[in-house]
């Protein structure tokens, strides 16, 4: 039996070094459509192309969907506007007076950078305060203290956020026209929309909008959302863009002006904004009256599965059609990695670790300064620090981190050389 095992894992590692050989030299164009005037989001996988496609125009405020967070987006892409009322709390509700709100009131936004921290969260000011109403530390709960002024494509309301039990995943909200009539009280269940990263609500319609496919099945967002923008190199004005979002948990970076061999991705950072790829990739070009898509501008993508692509977009028609493509290329799969290391690879030992307590030792042949990054298997970075050759060349003990138990990537480079290996702690 045991010489059987052997064998089937021989086999297993052989067939996964030519599947990882094959598709670093695959490249995979693909061609989308958002609709004419981009009125339709797509989710997208690089693994599976497009996932779905969902008309924007369907919904009005979203909730995430994790129990223990207080985001609510707005649909900016759908000239949805939130306003924070500047003359009362939530007893204000009956009495409420627009007057200057056009003008003199400052409108939210959702945060460019993170899916989490929508229009109703802006002014939140920390733990317990967040934004829209308090943390309970008794019960969980976040009770409203703040009233909303959101104007929707079907009118202008008033809206407050009662309550999210946190404990069962449930809002409570109230909206009315300004007047206070068609008055609403909903209890929204989350749970049955755990799967997604949002639940999606339409105040036109008073109804639960089921748009997003499973957070696990997409890795970016083709969307219109609000970013800055420095005209003339000024100060940063929000501006209604078309462009990327990147899923909860997928990373990337960027590379610039880069030859189109370029494969170095572990030389900088990911970035995990939701915004990282963002839209500025492309620009409109006065003269031809038609968009420029930025040469020599690659991303490396790390996706919810852990693999890695990398994304050079080719064309851009612009509203008329909202058709545009890509070329991608998968050059680092997640469960081969671990398989393969190339012959100047680093040494991580021991690995497995039992305390977290680990040396890094590197080929003699290197040289030069490098850094160590160390990054959980949620994404995020948790160290970094430089070594010179000859620390690493005798074996560098890291004394100053402690790893908790879990799986982890390390990334080595420096003077042209990038190599990662995967570390457990037991």
């Amino acid at each position: 039996m045991k010489i059987f095992l052997l064998k089937f894992k021989l086999i297993s590692i052989a067939l996964l070094s030519l599947a990882f050989i094959h598709v670093h030299g695959t490249t995979e164009g693909d061609s989308l459509s958002m609709g004419p005037t981009y009125a339709d989001d797509i989710y997208y996988s690089f693994e599976n192309g497009e996932v779905s496609k969902a008309a924007r125009d369907t919904w009005d405020i979203a909730f995430y969907t994790q129990r223990f967070s207080s985001g609510i987006l707005i649909n900016e892409g759908n000239t949805v506007e939130l306003y924070t009322y500047p003359n009362g709390d939530t007893s204000a509700w009956n009495t409420i007076d627009t007057t200057g709100m056009s003008t003199n009131w400052k409108k939210m936004y959702n945060s460019k950078e993170y899916f989490e921290v929508g229009a109703f969260s802006i002014n939140a000011l920390g733990h317990p305060d967040y934004g829209w109403g308090v943390y309970n530390t008794v019960n969980h709960s976040v009770y409203g203290d703040s009233l909303f002024i959101i104007v929707t494509p079907s009118g202008i309301k008033k809206i407050r956020i009662d309550v999210k039990i946190s404990l069962d995943n449930i809002y409570h909200f109230t909206y009315a026209d300004l007047d206070g009539s068609n008055e609403q009280s909903v209890e929204l269940d989350v749970v049955p929309y755990e799967s997604k990263q949002f639940v999606y609500y339409s105040l036109a319609n008073n109804k639960v909008v089921d748009r997003e496919p499973a957070k696990e099945s997409w890795d970016i967002l083709f969307t219109k959302y609000f970013d800055e923008f420095r005209p003339g190199g000024g100060d940063p004005v929000p501006q209604l863009v078309t462009g990327v979002n990147n899923n909860i948990g997928v990373y990337s970076n960027n590379f610039y002006p880069v030859d189109p061999t370029f494969n170095n991705w572990a030389s900088a950072d990911f970035d995990s904004a939701k915004n990282a790829i963002g839209y500025d990739w492309k620009f409109f070009d006065f003269g031809s009256f038609s968009f420029i898509v930025t040469d020599s501008n690659y991303y490396f993508v790390k996706t919810v599965n852990g693999d890695i692509y990398k994304l050079k977009f080719k064309t851009w028609e612009g509203s008329s059609t909202g058709i545009f493509t890509f070329d991608k290329w998968l050059v680092s799969l997640s469960d081969v990695d671990e398989l393969i290391t190339a012959n100047d690879a680093f040494v991580v030992y021991p690995n497995p670790s039992a305390n977290g307590s680990i040396t890094i030792k590197t080929p003699a042949t290197l040289a030069g300064d490098f850094s160590i990054q160390i990054i959980d298997q949620s994404g995020r970075k948790i160290y970094r620090k430089t070594f010179s050759n000859s620390q690493l060349r005798n074996g560098a003990k890291l004394t100053d981190i402690e790893l908790p138990s879990g799986f982890y990537l390390i990334f080595v480079t420096g003077n042209n050389y990038a190599e990662s290996q995967k570390l457990i702690v037991r």
